[in-house]
């Protein structure tokens, strides 16, 4: 029987070995509950650092190395110039927490790069999709693998879609969903083979962790896992999962009402489809799929970064749309075949977060492969892990400070045209020479 458990665990480091090299062999010397699928640091306090953590306990094998294996990149390439905007799931970012609400921002990112990878969510709105064709829309997880250089990425637009449908109570719920498909293929052209219904519920609560992230309960994951084994033995390498969500009514209505609190299904989103790209050698994304019809909010006036959302009852249009962008993960070792563009780690020219996000893989990654990291300060979040309290600014890595995205997307133009960014600013630094 396969399970998903989240669960803290404590480590001891110091700030001297706070690279994500050191810290995953602290993790692996550790009795795990299974393979770890998500990890979030959740509190520093003096040499002790706090994991909130996901795991799987399953027999199957996962398809590509631990999120707890890093292969240092021995080359760098700005051809193609690449950049990865990361707008972390559950942490109720200004920017990009809500549906789809960074588009702008991650488009204006973009039209710096030849190519800029980013995670769903930042990208995701219910029905509308409006993220530019260089715009790789990739899996939290694989974006994690892609930074520990332990997988690359092939630019390519997906000929196949899969789509799996949990078996809902009400047959309505599942004809809104196939009717939004057959919109997507009568209108878009888009080829979508198979459409799997699970043989029985896929039942996910969600909820929050003691520290505020947005986190989920799991039961029924066998029943994923075998309408994946369908789409594993077809042509399709990109699936879009539509399950249910079960979340606390007044939870629902006090986020649509606009407290303060993380989107309430972008954890357990997130943790799903970590656990798929773990064990399947394909792009996902997930669609809640509608338990009630009341849950559509329809006629509710909210946040504007929320509208999307409330006028879509299927929610499966824009993440579908999206995979039609999602680049093809290859082991970092594959051979290119003649005329592929293949992008690695050592493509990865800077990455690109919220400033208050940093406990996690990608900016852990990003600084031992001496990846330029540019903080977002604008794009406040309810996660509040600096380089200050993790007390690692001291360690000469390449990180920068900017207020906002618009800032982020002219330091990616001066470092993609080898600007030296210290001569933008005033007082320009003295040089420090080596007397001999």
């Amino acid at each position: 029987m396969t399970q998903v458990y989240t669960k803290d665990f404590e480590i001891q480091c110091p700030p001297s070995q706070r690279t994500w090299r050191e810290i995953s062999q602290k993790i692996a010397a550790l009795p795990l509950p299974g393979v770890p699928i998500r990890l979030i640091l959740t509190k520093v306090e003096g040499d002790t650092l706090t994991f909130e953590s996901s795991f799987i306990d399953t027999d199957r094998k996962p398809v590509w190395s631990s999120l707890l294996d890093i292969n240092i990149r021995q080359r760098v390439s700005n051809q193609p110039f690449v950049a990865v905007s990361i707008i972390p799931t559950g942490v109720r970012a200004e920017i990009g927490g809500f549906a789809g609400d960074a588009t702008p921002s991650t488009n204006l990112l973009a039209s710096a790069c030849d190519y800029l990878v980013t995670n769903p969510n930042a990208v995701t709105a219910s029905d509308i999709y409006f993220g530019q064709d260089n715009v790789l829309y990739l899996e939290g997880n694989l974006i994690c693998q892609l930074l520990l250089g332990n997988i690359g990425v092939i630019p390519q637009k997906r000929e196949n879609i899969a789509a799996i449908i949990e078996k809902p109570k009400d047959e309505r719920f599942l004809n809104n969903v196939i009717n939004a498909l057959n919109g997507l293929r009568a209108v878009g052209g888009i080829n979508i083979d198979p459409v799997v219904v699970t043989g029985g519920p896929v039942e996910t609560a969600c909820t929050y962790s003691q520290y505020g992230n947005a986190s989920g309960e799991f039961k029924g994951m066998d029943e994923l896992m075998k309408a994946l084994d369908v789409v594993e033995n077809s042509s399709a390498r990109a699936v879009a999962l539509m399950t249910t969500l079960e979340v606390d009514d007044k939870i629902r209505q006090a986020y649509y009402r606009g407290e303060s609190i993380p989107n309430p299904w972008g954890g357990a989103e997130a943790i799903m489809t970590h656990m798929l790209t773990n064990f399947y050698p394909f792009t996902a994304a997930h669609a809640p799929l509608l338990l009630e019809w009341e849950h559509t909010g329809f006629g509710k006036l909210v946040d504007p970064r929320d509208g999307a959302e409330l006028i879509s009852s299927a929610y499966v249009c824009s993440p579908l749309n999206g995979l039609i962008n999602s680049p093809r993960p290859v082991r970092f070792d594959t051979p290119v075949a003649p005329g592929e563009t293949r992008i690695s780690v050592e493509n990865v020219s800077a990455v690109v977060m919220p400033e208050t996000t940093v406990g996690n893989i990608p900016f852990l990654a990003s600084l031992d492969q001496g990846v330029p990291v540019i903080l977002v300060k604008d794009n406040t979040t309810k996660y509040d892990i600096t380089p200050e309290r993790l007390q690692i600014e001291t360690q000469g890595n390449p990180i920068y400070r900017v207020n906002s995205y618009m800032e982020a997307a002219g330091l990616l133009l001066a470092l993609r045209n080898g600007i030296a960014v210290e001569s933008t600013i005033r007082p320009i630094p003295q040089l420090q020479p080596i007397f001999m």
